[in-house]
């Protein structure tokens, strides 16, 4: 681990007027209200950073690292700030955080030979919203967080969900990747790396843009980003299914993962389907007509789903049980079908099927608020999660719930809920994501992020730091069960114990490679355990 720098007050505001000449005053933030805010993410706060900076493009983003470089002060680059794991809280005083969000051009749309270039600031649905004119789109296209979530957060975190049950995660639709080192040197990787033609193929030689992704921030702060597109298939379909055990749901995700045919599969337990049916209502699902019938190709068979989901209301989901959202696509109707008959095959086993309206809203509306930081109740959120072969789906479950069991009374106590997500990623395995709710006060975080409309109906919950200390006991309990059953986790930030689950090669290459890259460790200290 690197040792922290203890610098001179002068060396700070040497630094701080460089960066206001270079990038100009009103992109140089050092107003502490706004300081507070950023050094904020989802679930708590790190140290105040010295300043935040907004740099327009990449040779900005250059410059300014250069203009940095001799003061040694820390870097810390922040995306979206959808993190929870601590990915750009500020770990040392006197950081420099480095917002991206200006950096947000679409800059190459390539529909024929079905490729995209794109600032790393971009969020998610700036990037489908740009593509969907073309008729194309990555084929991972984004976390649930994507209104917010950007490029190159997801990158350097790592991120499923939208298309993944297809294509994987979002590394593996990344084909091209600029990133900008501690000192300003700009690395062109993969594709980018081709020096007479396109950036169409990421593998030019060694796999070099490989070891910057899922880094957190650690090696260089990613500029701009190429992906492989894909065209849409024209025909949906959407399926939801019932089981009445944790087992039997499992391995119908995992038989229906290794069938190939779906875009998403999620599902919810118990606990977290009761927790979004109390957040979801009639009247929300109402709003959600709207982009059901567009969706649907035709006015009157788009009225006649819009008015299934709302007469389906929240009623349809058996209490006690476990569920499971399927989405898929196929070229024709005839393709689409008989893939549904596929699945349906496989859940109908020991399954029921149900009306399919979670699915059929969140495809409608892919890129909604991020109400659901909060609980229904305006409780606090924070998720941990871990993924795992098919075959271990179960076992890590019920490590998970032994966990809880261990802490029953202390949950009791502090009124802890808790629920899990459940997902397939591609052919290779299941997320499984316990997540925690408890009465604890809002962040200035949640107050400018989430649907200020949202908040005004919940409830405001007094400091309750017992509660909150036992959360955080649970969530580095629970990932010390992923990393002991050899679960690969996203977002690993500086929660996850990154280090402790790696070989001792894998270690010393990337100790390495830091060194080489950053070798007075100022790129987000602490990340990935650095």
């Amino acid at each position: 681990m690197q040792q922290a720098v203890h610098l001179m007050p002068q060396a700070v505001d040497a630094a701080i007027v460089a960066l206001q000449n270079l990038l100009g005053r009103e992109h140089v933030i050092t107003n502490r209200t706004e300081l507070e805010f950023y050094s904020q993410d989802v679930y708590r706060a790190g140290q105040l950073p010295a300043a935040v900076i907004r740099p327009a493009d990449t040779a900005q983003l250059s410059a300014a690292l250069a203009a940095i470089a001799p003061s040694g002060l820390p870097i810390v680059p922040r995306g979206g700030g959808m993190s929870y794991t601590d990915g750009y809280l500020p770990s040392r005083p006197d950081s420099i955080m480095i917002d991206m969000q200006r950096m947000n051009r679409v800059l190459v749309i390539d529909a024929e030979d079905l490729y995209v270039t794109v600032e790393c600031g971009a969020t998610w649905k700036d990037l489908f919203d740009a593509l969907a004119p073309h008729g194309v789109r990555t084929p991972y296209y984004g976390p649930l967080s994507g209104l917010r979530s950007t490029i190159g957060g997801a990158l350097s975190q790592g991120s499923i969900f939208l298309g993944s049950g297809r294509y994987g995660a979002a590394a593996e639709s990344v084909i091209g990747l600029d990133v900008v080192l501690a000192d300003g040197r700009v690395l062109e990787l993969g594709g980018h790396s081709i020096k007479n033609g396109e950036p169409f193929f990421r593998q030019h030689g060694p796999d070099t843009l490989g070891m910057f992704l899922s880094d957190c921030g650690a090696l260089g702060v990613k500029a701009r980003a190429t992906f492989k597109l894909v065209r849409p298939q024209p025909e949906s379909r959407y399926l939801s299914f019932s089981f009445a055990s944790h087992a039997d749901l499992f391995a119908a995700m995992a038989d229906v993962a290794r069938a190939d045919v779906v875009s998403e599969q999620f599902g919810f337990d118990p606990g977290l389907q009761a927790v979004r049916m109390k957040r979801s209502s009639l009247r929300e699902d109402a709003k959600a007509l709207g982009n059901v019938i567009q969706g649907q190709g035709g006015l009157l068979k788009g009225l006649k789903e819009g008015a299934k989901v709302v007469l389906a209301g929240r009623s349809f989901l058996q209490e006690g049980h476990f569920s499971i959202h399927l989405s898929l696509d196929g070229r024709d109707a005839a393709d689409a079908d008989a893939k549904a008959a596929i699945v349906r095959g496989i859940m109908s086993v020991n399954g029921t099927e149900v009306e399919n309206t979670v699915p059929k809203v969140m495809r409608a509306n892919p890129f909604a608020e991020l109400n659901s930081m909060l609980g229904p109740g305006g409780e606090r959120w924070v998720p941990v999660h871990g993924s795992v072969p098919f075959s271990k789906t179960v076992e890590i479950y019920e490590a998970c719930e032994a966990v809880f069991a261990r802490h029953a009374e202390a949950m009791r106590k502090f009124d802890i809920d808790r629920g899990y997500l459940c997902c397939t990623v591609g052919q290779a395995g299941t997320l499984l994501e316990p997540v925690m709710y408890w009465p604890e006060a809002r962040a200035a975080f949640h107050e400018r992020v989430l649907d200020a409309a949202y908040l005004a109906k919940l409830e405001k919950f007094p400091s309750n730091p017992d509660a909150s200390a036992a959360v955080a006991k649970l969530r580095v309990e629970l990932a010390d069960v992923f990393s002991a059953h050899g679960a690969v986790s996203f977002q690993l930030g500086k929660f996850y114990p990154y280090q402790r689950g790696l070989t001792a090669s894998a270690s010393g290459l990337l100790a390495s490679l830091k060194q080489l890259l950053d070798p007075r460790g100022v790129m987000n200290p602490g990340a990935l355990g650095l």
